[in-house]
């Protein structure tokens, strides 16, 4: 299980980069520390809520809404 969530969360974590600095027009530095800061990463580190498990789309959806609302939802 270990392996496979490193694996499946590195690989969203590369989209989900990649989403804010296309959608947030940040630099690299500044999406990876608005991602690792962020209570969606948290909640996306913990095996236990499955979201490593979903779309990055998806996963992208809580984030995109912490960063509007400042929560997640």
């Amino acid at each position: 299980m270990n392996k496979e969530f490193n694996y499946l969360k590195e690989g969203l974590t590369t989209d989900l980069i990649q989403f804010i600095i296309n959608d947030y027009g940040m630099d690299f530095q500044s999406a990876i520390n608005t991602f690792y800061e962020s209570a969606t990463f948290s909640k996306f580190s913990d095996p236990s809520t499955g979201l490593y498990f979903q779309s990055s789309p998806y996963v992208y959806t809580f984030l995109q809404n912490e960063l509007a609302t400042g929560k997640i939802n």
